[in-house]
C-alpha cells in the first residue's frame, strides 16, 4: 500500500505549502467528480492523504507510524510463530514462548490489539513475529 507522501507524489520532507498545491492539482487534474467515473478509489486516497498531511500534528503521528513500520520490516526475524502454538496465560493476558536460550518471548493483548506482532526474548537477542488473525466481534 503506497504511503500518503507517495499517493501525492511528493517527498517527505515537502513543505506544507507544497502538499496543498499538489494535492490541488491532483483534484482539478485527475479526481474531479466531472472527469472521473465516480467510484475513484485513488480520490478517496488522495483525499485521506491530504486530510492526514495539512495538519502538523496528524503529519507527525503518520510520520512516526511510517518509521515505526519501516523499522519493524528492517528487523532481523528468526522465526515465525503461530499465536496457536504459544502458552496463554489468563492471569497475565498474554501468550508466551520459551526460546532456545531457555528465555521467553512474551505478548500481551495489548501489544496483538496495538499491532505489535514482532517480540524479542527477554533472555538473548532473538526476534520473532507472531503470526495470528484479527477476529472482529459483532
Amino acid at each position: 500500500m503506497p504511503t500518503y507522501y507517495e499517493v501525492l507524489g511528493v517527498s517527505e520532507t515537502a513543505s506544507t505549502d507544497f502538499i496543498k498545491q499538489r494535492f490541488h492539482q491532483l483534484i482539478l487534474e485527475q479526481h474531479h467528480p466531472d472527469k472521473s467515473s465516480g467510484n475513484d478509489t485513488t480520490a478517496q486516497q488522495v483525499l485521506k492523504a491530504w486530510d492526514t498531511l495539512r495538519n502538523p500534528e496528524n503529519r507527525k503521528k503518520y510520520d512516526i507510524e511510517l518509521e515505526s513500520q519501516r523499522n519493524k520490516q528492517d528487523l532481523a526475524i528468526g522465526a515465525e510463530v503461530d499465536l496457536d502454538d504459544m502458552e496463554y496465560s489468563e492471569k497475565d493476558k498474554s501468550f508466551s514462548l520459551e526460546c532456545r536460550c531457555s528465555g521467553n518471548y512474551i505478548i500481551t493483548e495489548n501489544d496483538l490489539e496495538n499491532d505489535i506482532d514482532i517480540v524479542g526474548c527477554n533472555n538473548c537477542s532473538l526476534k520473532i513475529r507472531v503470526l495470528y488473525e484479527v477476529l472482529e466481534e459483532e
